[in-house]
């Protein structure tokens, strides 16, 4: 005879509530014990064991299999490699002839490669750029090289890794990184001279400089960094990008703001004109395969990003495909004409970077366009075709774009602007971390902050004009309060 219980009408809903009661308390507890242990989890350490074959450096199984993929249908990046081969004086010319090795399958001209590296004098350290392409030639033709080659080669560039230059400078960092996953399998120091330079190197000199969101310095820099990214994720799983994701979230949108509108022609090739320093006079033609060359790194880096799509639809014009014999083997490289790209052309036409306190912008994407950008606290413009300098003063006289107007204040200032298509209006040139009582308009007074780079961001009456005045204190203190008074005894 079987036994049952019997249920009030009510236990049923009330037992499975307090069923769901214990799951839930069960799964909370579950939760904050987990989330204990996730620190721990996270926390795995960084291999900086090479594991990977050769090719190693940049050539992945997937891109030498589109590169051959372009060599079979004489793609025009190919065609420009097939002319520099008989060019005996073609800058890097070992690099050129180990990516033939690779992608046409030609020993011969990896042989050569490999002679140029053994050619150099094995006595002397290598500088940054020899250390970088000895790497890429050890690499890329390691198949090549005889047991005593290699050994040769390997204690040659162990020495450029280990002298005292070579991290200083993050080109210098590059080569010195690049090398050092080339020769894993050839050097005992590789493990431990990677793990120094990422464990130790690498957040005390350079990260912080990306968490502030100071941009890398120089072009060639730039291209260094990139080149040193690629190397790191494919053989390490390490990804510098991760460690300042709000940098390099707008990284992509950071270069296209930072051109020029104008290109320049030099030799018959046209050059997008990157934004120089303030007071610098670049070689552009040098500038423009620098930039270009890091937008094909930054694109070939993160395919998925609708910023880095916007960017990937600027670099698909042929127009400024990079044909120079120093250039032409990256543009093969590095270039994916089957990446589907967005058009530049709805992207902002301003960058305001709160994290490093600079600001960029254009009035269109014409090559006619005027731009202006805010960097290290000095605001320049182009227009017309030529730079010029905007000083700070009292009475500023904004540069006014449909979208946004820019002026640069010395501190208290007033003037008026009329923004046709958008509200925002920045000041420039103020101190950061200041505070500032501000009216716009008809209202009072407002106390606000300037921003990094001594940037304040204000709001103007959409088509109208606005006044506005700036002063660095409260116009209106509140009065003292009152004193108090003694009672006289009677």
């Amino acid at each position: 005879m079987s036994r049952t219980r019997s249920l009030s009408p009510s236990s049923g809903p009330r037992r499975f509530v307090l069923d769901c009661l214990a799951i839930t308390m069960l799964t909370r507890r579950n939760l904050l014990t987990l989330g204990a242990l996730l620190p721990v989890f996270g926390r795995a350490e960084q291999s900086y064991r090479v594991y990977t074959e050769h090719p190693r450096l940049w050539l992945t199984p997937r891109r030498l299999k589109l590169l051959k993929r372009e060599r079979e249908r004489e793609s025009i990046r190919w065609q420009q490699l097939g002319l520099l081969v008989p060019d005996r004086q073609a800058p890097e010319l070992a690099l050129l002839r180990a990516l033939e090795f690779q992608v046409a399958d030609r020993p011969e001209a990896g042989k050569l490669a490999v002679e140029w590296a053994l050619g150099r004098t094995p006595q002397t350290t290598p500088d940054p750029a020899q250390l970088r392409l000895l790497a890429v030639v050890f690499d890329w033709c390691y198949p090549l090289l005889e047991a005593v080659d290699r050994a040769r080669l390997a204690g040659r560039m162990a020495r450029g890794i280990q002298a005292p230059a070579a991290g200083s400078g993050l080109a210098s960092f590059s080569a010195a990184a690049l090398a050092a996953i080339a020769l894993a399998d050839d050097w005992p120091g590789s493990e431990q001279a990677l793990a120094t330079a990422f464990e130790k190197k690498w957040p005390e000199t350079y990260l912080p400089a990306f968490r502030q969101g100071r941009a890398i310095p120089t072009p060639a820099e730039r291209v260094a960094f990139l080149e040193l990214c690629h190397a790191l994720r494919d053989n390490l799983h390490l990804d510098l990008w991760q460690q300042a994701p709000a940098f390099f979230r707008q990284f992509p949108l950071y270069l296209l703001l930072s051109y020029y509108p104008a290109p320049v022609t030099i030799a018959s090739h046209p050059f997008r004109q990157t934004a120089a320093a303030p007071g610098s006079q670049p070689d552009p033609a040098m500038e423009g395969e620098l930039a270009r060359r890091t937008d094909l790194l930054t694109v070939a880096y993160e395919t998925n990003s609708v910023e880095t799509q916007f960017l990937q639809g600027w670099i698909t014009h042929d127009l400024y495909r990079l044909r120079m014999p120093s250039a032409a083997p990256y543009e093969f490289l590095w270039m994916n004409p089957y990446q589907p790209g967005l058009s530049y052309h709805a992207v902002p036409l301003y960058l305001h970077d709160e994290i490093g306190g600079t600001l960029l912008a254009r009035s269109s994407w014409d090559d006619d366009a005027a731009w202006v950008g805010y960097r290290d606290r000095k605001l320049e413009l182009f227009a017309d075709s030529e730079r010029s300098g905007v000083e700070p003063s009292a009475k500023p006289a904004p540069v006014v774009f449909q979208q946004l107007a820019v002026a640069a204040a010395s501190g208290e200032a007033a003037f008026a602007v009329r923004v046709i298509e958008g509200e925002d209006v920045f000041v420039v040139g103020l101190e950061p971390g200041n505070t500032y009582w501000v009216r716009s308009g008809q209202s009072g007074f407002v106390p606000l902050e300037a921003g990094k780079g001594g940037i304040l961001r204000l709001r103007a009456e959409l088509g109208s004009q606005t006044e506005f005045e700036i002063k660095t204190a409260d116009p209106a203190p509140p009065p003292p309060p009152p004193t108090p008074q003694r009672k006289r005894k009677k």
